[in-house]
């Protein structure tokens, strides 16, 4: 019990070390300036020195309940806030017997209250009509004495003024927040963007690295000649591959329609795929070349990867791009959307880059055995 009462201790305290619970005492503080008019009305009466003391000790103990009432209660529910508000308010009753009706001006602290404890907007309205209600009776009821005559206009102007002034700043916070929240899903997107990036740049690139190193490997006891040229390309490609891993992070690099296809060329024949590629690619729209070219770059490499194809067909169109092979299709490769691996990951990304372009990407097993991979707009 003690463990919890001290725990519940250090949460309140905390609450009045925030920085928000800091920039409401340099601004609460401001608000107190004009409350020293009361220390004046209590020391330049002639009511007693016991009385004047007490007065002001319980003007110290409002002031400071001024400061630290707010930090404490916003995190609190919407009743624990009102309740304390309202409690606030009753105790000012006290000072009436010493004050008179010049207790009223301390009701002003009440109205600034309403406002900062960032209650709904509804509950502050009725808070802020009744506090000037009940203010203006009593001024009404009293005859409107002369020191207290604009307490009802004044303590209506910092009630709505500060519940306007609240509402900016919960409408700036939640800019902020929102800001914030942009940022964290741009962030969030640019690495997605670079992860498919480096997907797509490496992962194909080291397929025909490796599948060109194998060869080589094959050549070097009988054709060294062979072996020699297959190893300046896997040079080629490494400087290649490291090229466009640096535009890649540095968000220049857009893939080539035409280079793609040299390079889907060169990697299949590589493998020992026969390539059945156009020539042209002039057919193609411009606003979907480059989504043509990841698409390409992708599939040659799950060709090479997964397929076990003897032969390999590229269709180019002018919003529409097929490659298929006559391999072992889905049933024993990755090559499939969803499985979760690199494969899966690429034609994910693959997907993503065709609804950006206004495409769309289907991937599926062939009727007569392989894989298609098609890339085409949406509605044909």
């Amino acid at each position: 019990m003690q463990d919890r009462s001290g725990r519940r201790s250090k949460r309140l305290i905390g609450r009045l070390l925030t920085p928000g619970a800091y920039r409401w005492y340099l601004g609460a503080m401001f608000g107190l300036v004009y409350q020293i008019l009361e220390f004046i009305v209590v020391w330049s009466g002639d009511g007693p020195l016991a009385e004047q003391i007490v007065v002001t000790v319980l003007l110290v103990a409002f002031y400071l309940g001024f400061l630290v009432l707010p930090p404490l209660v916003w995190p609190e529910p919407v009743l624990i806030k009102v309740l304390a508000i309202v409690v606030y308010w009753v105790a000012t009753v006290a000072l009436f017997p010493f004050l008179g009706v010049d207790a009223l001006w301390v009701w002003t602290l009440v109205a600034a209250m309403i406002g900062f404890t960032w209650l709904p907007m509804r509950t502050a309205l009725v808070l802020a009509l009744a506090l000037v209600g009940v203010l203006f009776a009593i001024v009404v009821a009293t005859g409107f004495p002369s020191s207290v005559s604009f307490a009802p206009v004044v303590t209506a102007s910092v009630a709505f003024s500060m519940i306007a002034f609240s509402r900016q700043i919960v409408a700036n916070r939640r800019l902020r927040e929102a800001q914030a929240e942009i940022g964290r899903l741009a962030a969030m997107e640019e690495r997605a963007r670079l992860a498919r990036d480096l997907h797509d740049v490496l992962g194909h690139s080291l397929t025909v690295v490796a599948v060109k190193a194998e060869l080589a490997g094959r050549l070097v006891g009988l054709d060294p000649r062979r072996a020699r040229v297959e190893i300046a390309d896997v040079e080629q490609l490494a400087r290649t591959a490291l090229a466009d891993l640096r535009s890649s992070v540095s968000n220049y690099r857009e893939a080539d329609l035409d280079a793609e296809l040299a390079a889907a060329r060169s990697a299949l024949d590589a493998a020992g795929i026969t390539a059945r590629l156009p020539d042209d690619t002039s057919a193609v729209d411009d606003e979907v070349r480059t989504a043509f070219a990841w698409v390409l770059r992708e599939g040659v490499t799950n060709v090479i990867r997964h397929s076990e194809a003897g032969e390999c067909w590229v269709e180019l169109g002018p919003r529409r791009l097929v490659v298929r092979d006559d391999g072992v299709g889905s049933a024993t490769t990755a090559s499939t959307p969803g499985t979760g691996d690199g494969a899966g990951n690429g034609l994910r990304g693959l997907t993503e880059r065709a609804k950006q372009s206004g495409l769309r990407l289907r991937a599926t097993d062939r009727v007569d055995g392989g894989f298609e991979l098609v890339v085409e707009e949406v509605g044909t």
